[in-house]
């Protein structure tokens, strides 16, 4: 079947994308061809299973996976049976869903998937035959008319190696084929999907009788990967996922059906214990404002919900697993988690759109330390430990499409957009204290412009707004809080902090200035550092600003350079170790805990916190993670 154009549903995503009228990308659709080349027949056979994408009785499409018996590719699994035709002899397993929607004659999507390799193919047309054995109900055998096929990128699957696993023994753990509008998915069912990775997308579009002999109707399936828990849920109703989009091959076949036909799959797959989620539901495509009241730290690409309307859940189905001993690689193309504007971790708050901020000053601390100050026309709302979510497009321009960048993946999906953890604020002011990052394009772009001014105009460092540089603020995000004071109360703290990850105390320390409930503030503070003599200072100046009737303030410093500068009325007790057990073990334990600092540094004090009996459930944690 020779495509002849983009059906009514590509066309509108195209145009909420701003594809359509680009003459570059307006024939992307001759690129899929109308027949199976022999050689991709081979590849899907060599695949280790194929999910396929079938619809049901109401016309919901569900992600099946066909798999070889015992979980050895070979021959007998998919054939070439010429003129565009494969034959797939699979097995099957209670729960699967092709068992519910084979029949002969229907129509059918599938894509095959090279993991050790990342190579994939997708196919789409309609079965011929279908048969269940009757020997074995658990082995169905179809015969598959291709009319459609493309090659696709590789840029977001997760390489990992499989092997046969044929001592299954699969079951139904829990199974709601038609959820009523109060039901939500079981947290375990929540859990097995932000603990994935990859999701197998199925879709239906359903072609309107005006258009059907030019585009008929017909389904997808897609594969689309990232960081473990790239897609979310919403804890509101519990069943509404988020998928981001990512930059991609620009052609949008899966969102241009669901454009059209409100309708989608997800099929999750547990590659080391073999169970497998399948779900089924309502889908929509979000994009601009629209996609960011969901999802506020996602990308110019579109963002698709799936209100989900049955799942089944199976548990030891799959007949291959991950090969024991060998570890995921992650494409290295996958941009960082983005959160939901309504998760904990996230407390976004909005600001208007195109909002934006001037930088007036700049403090250099050191070579690769400094603190930039940001002044906004409104008011702003920043709760003490919060971090600050900037747009840097007007000063660095929007990155360039390329489909493949191997000398840097991560510039694919960069979108200028950063996040920073706020170290000071007022109504219309806040600062933020930074690193510079090896080879960042943003904090480069900051530090080369405090260096260039400190070397030939130093007296701009000091207000540099009338150099007119303006960001977006996209908003104020982070729950790492001060705890809410009860008056006239005492508030016990115990604060971890690593490197740069104390900038968040900073903003708590100054805020304590402005606290009238009259509660007495005691706390104690592990600052692990490798730049004493630049944060020092920093900490000092922001304590000294607060009355020594309202905070007791002590630092444990621990670092391995040479102190130099140390104020006498700054209560420090100096370690030339790390942050360590015996510390941990001999500190008050009772305290409200906060711990902000690398992953290392964070795992560490976990662990040490574990042995003395304090659970990670109750330390409030600050990873950097936007």
């Amino acid at each position: 079947m020779a495509l002849n154009g983009w059906h009514i549903g590509e066309r509108a995503i195209r145009q909420k994308v701003n594809f359509s009228g680009d003459l570059s990308l307006d024939g992307m659709y001759t690129w899929i061809s109308e027949e199976l080349d022999p050689g991709l027949a081979q590849f899907h056979g060599e695949c280790h299973f194929l999910p396929i994408t079938t619809m049901d009785s109401q016309g919901r499409p569900w992600g099946s996976i066909l798999a070889p018996k015992g979980g050895r590719p070979g021959s007998n699994f998919i054939q070439y049976i010429g003129e565009s035709r494969l034959r797939v002899n699979a097995q099957v397993w209670d729960g699967e869903p092709i068992l519910r929607t084979g029949k002969d004659n229907m129509l059918v999507a599938g894509i095959g998937i090279h993991f050790p390799t990342r190579r994939r193919n997708k196919i789409a047309g309609s079965v011929s035959r279908y048969e269940r054995a009757r020997d074995d109900g658990h082995v169905v055998s179809l015969d598959m008319v291709v009319n459609e096929t493309i090659g696709n990128c590789p840029k977001y699957i997760n390489l990992r190696h499989l092997s046969p696993h044929s001592n299954t023994q699969p079951r139904v753990a829990t199974e709601k084929l038609h959820l009523m509008d109060d039901e939500s998915l079981p947290d375990e069912l929540v859990n097995f999907i932000l603990a994935s990775d990859t999701v197998f997308l199925g879709t239906t579009y359903v072609a309107p009788h005006k258009e059907a002999a030019l585009f008929p109707s017909h389904l997808g399936m897609n594969q689309r990967g990232g960081l473990r828990g790239f897609i979310r849920v919403s804890r509101k109703d519990g069943r509404t996922l988020a998928l981001p989009d990512f930059s991609g091959n620009r052609i949008l076949t899966s969102l241009g059906n669901i454009e059209a036909t409100h309708l989608a799959s997800f099929t999750f797959v547990d590659f080391k214990t073999g169970a497998i989620l399948y779900l089924t539901g309502e889908a929509k495509n979000l994009v601009g404002e629209d996609a960011k009241r969901i999802m506020p730290m996602h990308n110019k690409m579109p963002l698709t919900t799936l209100f989900v309307t049955g799942y089944t859940f199976v548990l030891d189905a799959l007949p291959v697993r991950q090969t024991v001993g060998t570890d995921t690689a992650p494409s290295p193309y996958s941009p960082p988690l983005r959160f939901l504007a309504e998760e904990d971790s996230g407390h976004f708050t909005s600001t208007k759109p195109d909002q934006t901020v001037l930088l007036t000053r700049i403090d250099l601390h050191s070579s690769s330390i400094a603190t930039f100050w940001f002044q906004s026309s409104t008011p702003l709302t920043i709760r003490p430990g919060q971090a600050a979510i900037l747009s840097f497009v007007s000063l660095l321009g929007q990155s360039k499409y390329a489909h493949m960048a191997p000398s840097n993946p991560k510039s694919l999906n960069d979108d200028r957009v950063r996040t920073w953890t706020v170290s000071a604020s007022s109504t219309h002011e806040f600062a933020l204290t930074m690193r510079q990052i090896p080879s960042g394009v943003v904090t480069g772009a900051l530090f080369n412009l405090g260096h260039a001014l400190a070397r030939s105009r130093p007296e701009f460092l000091s207000d540099t707004s009338g150099l007119q540089i303006q960001l977006g603020l996209i908003g104020f995000s982070g729950s790492f809080c001060l705890p809410s004071p009860i008056k006239g109360s005492e508030v016990k703290l115990l604060w971890f902090a690593g490197g740069i990850g104390f900038t968040p105390f900073l903003s708590m320390l100054r805020a304590l200035k402005e606290d009238d409930s009259g509660c007495r503030w005691d706390i104690y503070m592990a600052l692990s550092t490798r730049d004493p003599d630049v944060l020092l200072p920093l900490l000092t100046e922001a304590v000294d600003i607060i009355p020594r009737a309202k905070v007791k303030f002590v630092l444990d410093l621990y670092t391995t350079a040479k102190v130099m500068v140390l104020k006498e009325s700054t209560d420090v007790r100096i370690h030339s170790t790390r942050v360590d057990l015996k510390y941990i073990q001999n500190i008050d334990l009772t305290r409200k805990i906060y711990l902000c600092g690398p992953k290392p540094f964070e795992q560490t004090v976990l662990e040490g916190l574990a042995k003395c009996g304090v659970g990670a459930d109750k330390v409030t944690t600050e990873g950097f993670a936007y």
